[in-house]
């Protein structure tokens, strides 16, 4: 289901963009909210590293499940405060729950088209 916002005229009434604008999910504002959030080591978003294995928006709470570059990570604590932080300002007033996805190996596979461009790991420039 896709909610649309009516957008009021401006007070002089030369407002003329569409009377409705689509609303972002809250899933692609989770999305959006997790693309801020950089790996310290690398300088790259989490969502186009390929860290969010699972992303869960409900009424009440978002479940992220991140995959680490590696199983020991230093890093990973801090990744995934940023994330909660980055979460609970998109989505106000949710549960946050975020664990690691020690199951799942990282591999480079799982960058983005464009943090493979962005990091010169890109297989069609070679």
């Amino acid at each position: 289901m896709v909610l649309r916002v009516v957008k009021p005229l401006s007070p002089a009434g030369r407002d003329h963009a569409p009377m409705d604008t689509p609303r972002p999910d809250d899933h692609t504002l989770a999305l959006q909210a997790l693309t801020a959030v950089l790996d310290p080591e690398i300088g790259e978003n989490i969502v186009d590293l390929g860290l969010v294995e699972r992303l869960l928006v409900e009424p009440q709470r978002i479940v992220l499940r991140l995959v680490l570059t590696s199983p020991t990570c230093p890093m990973g604590g801090a990744i995934a405060e940023d994330a909660e932080r980055a979460l609970a300002q998109a989505l106000p007033g949710r549960r946050i729950d975020i664990d690691e996805a020690d199951e799942v190996l990282w591999t480079p596979e799982r960058l983005s088209a464009a943090a493979r461009r962005r990091l010169g790991w890109d297989d069609a420039a070679a």
